[in-house]
């Protein structure tokens, strides 16, 4: 007789958006709680909607002093400032005053006022980023500007979830905090969302075995006027949404927290101009153009399978 896998899937809130652990072992209960205690405990550090927080903290005394915190915070704000050094800036948690001007105005679906914007673009730089090892604190050198974690958190978190199951024996599970993806054991198929189609519409499905799996496409939150498509990745050299090549894109990796940088970066880049950059951070990918081409790099194209493909 063949033995029957139970398969759960424990759901739960945390870092804006719905997570999911799927287990195939009903011993594995307590795996589960400490990842779902974890994942919690980084929301309250590094929540910047939160104004109990680390983040917030931070923000709260920008331009004024210093804020100790955990190492755990100022661990993913060092790796923050390493990833905006390779993207050359494209990278930046230093947005959040611009990405709520967007916000709003992808709420409200209209144009935001110009000189807002522009003055936002001026508060956004990295390296205005003060840190001190020494006393583990972080400072931003001027008043209003505002950190925002959201492009890494979420793939950080995933690596602490995966670390805690591998810690408990687990051996097949799969991870999802809000898209940011870890597949644990066998090898499963992951359908990839067809950009500008309802939710849940894949254009292809990619097999992948122990990897993170990270996907960001400009359709996700926006509005259109006039023709154009104005969403929710801002480009912090130019204020506005980047317009680039690429619409979609999908990441495999073995670090989450990469990924989800990465596909930050990505998408704000011409498809040609990532080439490079992928290969020097060792990490496979699927891209879709404005034009409807699906570019894969050469390590996934043998896992990429087209929906409808014979």
């Amino acid at each position: 007789m063949t033995a029957t896998i139970t398969k759960i899937q424990k759901m739960f809130f945390a870092l804006g958006t719905v997570n999911s652990v799927t287990l195939y072992d009903e011993a594995h209960e307590q795996a589960f709680c400490e990842v779902k205690s974890r994942v919690l405990q980084l929301n309250d550090m590094l929540n910047a909607y939160d104004e109990r927080s680390e983040v917030s903290a931070i923000n709260r005394n920008a331009g004024v002093k210093s804020v100790r915190v955990s190492p755990e915070t100022f661990a993913l704000i060092e790796d923050s400032v390493r990833f905006s050094v390779l993207s050359k800036g494209l990278f930046d948690i230093t947005t959040r005053p611009l990405s709520l001007i967007w916000k709003n105005a992808i709420k409200n679906k209209s144009l935001p006022d110009y000189i807002e914007v522009m003055r936002a673009a001026l508060l956004s730089s990295y390296r205005d980023i003060i840190l001190n090892r020494d006393d583990m604190s972080v400072m931003l050198r001027r008043r209003g500007q505002e950190l925002d974690l959201g492009a890494i958190a979420k793939g950080y978190a995933a690596d602490e979830a995966k670390r805690i199951l591998t810690e408990h024996g687990v051996s097949e599970a799969i991870i999802n905090l809000g898209g940011t993806v870890i597949n644990l054991g066998e090898m499963r198929k992951i359908g990839l969302q067809k950009p500008f189609e309802e939710t849940g519409t894949p254009f292809a499905y990619l097999a992948v075995g122990e990897r993170a799996v990270v996907s960001s496409g400009i359709y996700e939150q926006g509005f259109e006027q006039n023709g154009k498509v104005y969403h929710h990745i801002i480009n912090p050299k130019t204020g506005f949404p980047s317009e680039t090549d690429v619409v979609s894109v999908t990441l495999v990796g073995k670090s989450a927290e990469q990924l989800d940088a990465l596909a930050t970066t990505v998408i704000m880049m011409n498809s040609e101009d990532s080439a490079l950059l992928l290969k020097l951070c060792k990490v496979e990918a699927v891209l879709v153009t404005r034009d409807g081409r699906i570019i894969c790099t050469e390590g996934l194209r043998n896992n990429l399978e087209m929906k409808g493909a014979d």
